[in-house]
């Protein structure tokens, strides 16, 4: 790659340099190199810089069956951490299936195969088979749970804690690079804070404990609160997933969270939008949250269930996972379904124009779309944002729902928004740092050996053309331009702008044994 500009992911500056890649490695960065027999890409005005790492990935399926990484590819992603928010396909198999194969897909988009993986070793070993992406993954809590309890929402006895536990340390073990947690969503929800320490005490000290958190609504700074009380108890290392600070009153509030985190010495990824999106089940109540799609499907049919579902969805309204109202939730994902006049718009206004009540609007678009319908919801803050943004802990994740139709602007655009900002001085952050955050100190937060533009390190490459980073729109699909070329392990993924379209043997990443 020759008289590109590179940002190199770890230093301060950039610097016109060209790249030398053979066998998939960085062979060497300097000035005016000789070609010497190898392909020239030029790069010149372009920037040169590390492939995405995502620290908040929902393409645990996708990077297997290829479905939306095309457009993954033409975001800068080239390494997806999944396993996210304490669901994912480790640990899949079993009790643990008929969760998993129900949850998934709206987030996570088709699955591959009917009968889920046994442990992490055995879904690494899918990836290395073959993917469009490098893959790391977490051990998902809730699936772990799962896999030991079933759809049950109970306190566990010990000798379910001690077989939750032994499958987390197994999963550590196998190259898992953290514990994640999704503690707003069945079945983890039923999970208390002492069997949150119980299971994970037999965990390596300063294995990453990344939490979805608990409540993002009325109880969200008890739910911070027991976040860093985990960590303390069981010698973990704190990363809060997608952590905002959102919903009525809390306007320029993120910055009173800074000074604890940092005590706490934990880290956390955050998207550029005031708006956030997961799968429209997740609102429901605890009792009709645990049933498949087809457990659902047929309680509606049964006479009085649907319309006493909608009547206690409008008494609890829409639960601990949104930290808006009916006003700020818009209905997405709905495809060709019956509900289909209603995308994009929200429970309030749908509620208003048929004279119905939210909870049954709510009912009516999981009915027809046979539970698969997500939701956006606008309940941000800009500052808020920024200010997290602005802080040392902070590490770039898309959070990008890959089921649904890909309903957020997110799963393609994040990282170009981000750099957008840095460009436009909208946050206290350079774009070298920036960089940093979407790269190499994201590998090193969760052990992956990449990240950087430096000799002997795996050539993960981007070539970008900085004057197609834009920030795009806050709500909408967006397909960007910006990516050039782009390499994994050397090999082109996209050349010219288009995508080739190959899965590749050996991308699955293991977390090494330096830990925080």
């Amino acid at each position: 790659m020759r008289g590109g500009t590179v940002i190199d992911g770890v230093s301060s500056h950039r610097a016109r340099r060209d790249v030398r890649i053979v066998d998939g490695t960085i062979a060497e960065v300097a000035d005016a190199l000789d070609a010497d027999g190898c392909r020239v890409v030029d790069a010149g005005g372009l920037w040169v810089m590390p492939g995405f790492v995502d620290a908040h990935s929902h393409a645990d399926a996708a990077a297997l069956t290829g479905e939306g990484m095309q457009e993954r590819a033409l975001a800068g992603v080239t390494t997806e951490i999944v396993g996210q928010d304490g669901l994912g396909l480790p640990f899949s198999a079993g009790a643990a299936w008929p969760v998993m194969a129900d949850t998934l897909p709206p987030i996570a988009g088709r699955l591959p195969g009917s009968a889920g993986y046994r442990d992490v070793a055995e879904y690494l070993a899918a990836v290395d088979r073959g993917a469009y992406a490098r893959v790391a993954t977490h051990v998902p809590h809730g699936t772990v749970r799962a896999a030991v309890l079933g759809s049950d929402l109970r306190a566990a006895a010990p000798d379910e804690m001690d077989a939750m536990r032994e499958l987390l340390v197994r999963g550590v073990a196998q190259g898992a690079v953290g514990v994640s947690t999704g503690l707003s969503y069945a079945p983890a929800l039923a999970a208390d804070t002492s069997e949150l320490i119980d299971v994970l005490r037999g965990l390596p000290t300063g294995t990453p404990y990344v939490t979805h958190l608990r409540d993002y609504a009325a109880g969200f700074a008890e739910a911070v609160d027991e976040a860093v009380s985990v960590c303390r108890s069981t010698g973990l290392s704190l990363h809060l997933s997608h952590f905002h600070v959102s919903g009525p009153g809390r306007a320029g509030t993120a910055g009173a969270y800074l000074p604890g985190l940092s005590d706490a010495e934990a880290t956390w990824d955050t998207y550029p939008y005031t708006s956030g999106c997961t799968f429209l089940r997740s609102i429901l109540p605890a009792r009709a949250a645990t049933l498949t799609a087809q457990e659902l499907e047929a309680s509606l049919s049964t006479a009085g269930f649907g319309a006493a579902l909608a009547a206690e969805i409008d008494a609890a309204g829409p639960g601990p996972t949104v930290a808006g109202g009916w006003e700020s939730i818009h209905l997405v994902g709905l495809g060709d379904s019956d509900a289909a006049r209603w995308e994009s718009r929200t429970v309030a206004d749908i509620a208003a124009d048929t004279g119905s009540g939210a909870g049954a609007i709510v009912v009516r678009a999981l009915e027809a779309t046979r539970g698969a319908a997500c939701l956006i919801v606008d309940h941000g803050h800009l500052e808020n944002v920024r200010a997290l943004t602005g802080a040392e802990g902070h590490l770039v994740g898309s959070d990008g729902i890959m089921g649904s139709g890909q309903p957020h602007p997110r799963v393609t655009n994040a990282f170009f928004r981000f750099l957008a900002w840095a460009r436009a001085d909208a946050v206290p952050v350079s774009i070298e740092e920036m960089v940093a955050r979407m790269t190499a100190r994201t590998a090193a937060r969760f052990r992956l050996p990449l990240g950087a533009i430096g000799m002997g390190l795996p050539a993960d490459v981007l070539v970008m053309d900085p004057d197609a980073v834009e920030p795009g729109p806050e709500f909408g699909h967006r397909t960007p331009s910006a990516v050039v070329h782009s390499f994994i392990a050397g090999a082109p993924v996209v050349v010219d702008g288009r995508w080739r379209g190959d899965a590749r043997r050996g991308l699955a990443v293991r977390a090494s044994e330096k830990r925080k």
